[in-house]
């Protein structure tokens, strides 16, 4: 993880919410210029198995189970 170019996104996490809903939700450093602090910013999205399948196919993360 750099601090003067792109790191990408980590702590990704996929967690059922409801019947067929899942919550996407994952992390990115963000910087002020001119200060050496880093401030994690979580981001989430809500959406279906298959985006939920698409988001654990991506990132290498353990699979949601379908739920009915």
């Amino acid at each position: 993880m750099g601090r003067f170019r792109s790191s990408g996104s980590y702590a990704q996490r996929i967690r059922f919410i409801g019947a067929d809903h899942y919550r996407l939700s994952w992390t990115v450093d963000r910087y002020c210029k001119g200060s050496r602090l880093r401030f994690p910013t979580t981001y989430s999205r809500d959406t279906d198995l298959a985006g939920a399948m698409r988001f654990a196919r991506k990132w290498e993360i353990a699979t949601p189970e379908a739920r009915g």
